[in-house]
């Protein structure tokens, strides 16, 4: 059962990930190059985040890798989306450590990954 549990938790977090940042509407052009390569790099996580379901510490690494793409790409943009790209990396280290900790939890239960989809709002914002 705990697998299942795991599974659904790993999932869960998976699809927070891709809709915190799906509504973002490339227009600013100082941006925009960022901002597709962000939101590519969140789906192809997304994606690939599923064959970890059942591995907590891998699947919370790749939250780790996702963050620092996250920052590195938005270091490219102007001001707003760097500051965005820092929180949205932030959210998702922290993230990372959570889900990183369901390995040795029998019970685990879904993380609260409210300041991911804030910093994905932020993150959307800085994209318009």
């Amino acid at each position: 059962m705990a697998g299942l549990n795991r599974r659904f938790v790993g999932a869960t977090l998976a699809a927070a990930a891709l809709a915190s940042t799906l509504g973002c509407s490339i227009i600013g052009a100082d941006n925009s190059e960022a901002c597709d390569n962000i939101k590519t790099k969140i789906q192809e996580f997304t994606s690939a985040s599923l064959k970890n379901v059942d591995d907590p510490a891998a699947l919370g690494e790749s939250y780790h890798v996702l963050a620092d793409d996250i920052r590195t790409e938005g270091s490219k943009g102007d001001g707003d989306l760097e500051d965005a790209t820092k929180d949205l990396g932030t959210a998702y280290d922290k993230l990372g450590d959570t889900v990183t900790g369901l390995a040795n939890n029998p019970n685990p239960t879904i993380p609260d990954s409210g300041e991911v989809t804030a910093a994905g709002v932020k993150f959307k914002n800085a994209c318009e």
